[in-house]
């Protein structure tokens, strides 16, 4: 699956939309004719939930290494796992008093 799809073609490489479901988005977006994108309007439809427009989205920014040939459950499981803690910053330590008032060396 190519990362530069639209986010319909996505969807239906992951199994989550059909073709079908597509068409019947973007005729949705042209009678509006504001700027819904197609996820939100696909989600108003109750065609799928937000966590897979997460992962589309996850796929069309390439987040993950391979996320291409992931599948949709595997891109969700990876994006529910929590982040790795971040190893807080090395400092040299407290700096040297010289015994004067405000006085650091």
């Amino acid at each position: 699956m190519r990362a530069d799809k639209r986010i319909g073609e996505i969807l239906v490489d992951l199994q989550v939309l059909g073709a079908l479901d597509v068409d019947r988005v973007l005729t949705a977006l042209r009678r509006r004719r504001d700027h819904t994108k197609f996820g939100e309007m696909a989600r108003y439809l109750g065609l799928l939930e937000e966590e897979h427009i997460l992962a589309a989205l996850a796929v069309q920014q390439r987040l993950l290494p391979g996320i291409h040939q992931l599948s949709i459950g595997r891109i969700l499981d990876v994006l529910k796992q929590p982040s790795p803690p971040v190893p807080p910053k090395k400092t040299a330590g407290p700096l040297p008093y010289n015994g004067i008032s405000g006085g650091i060396v």
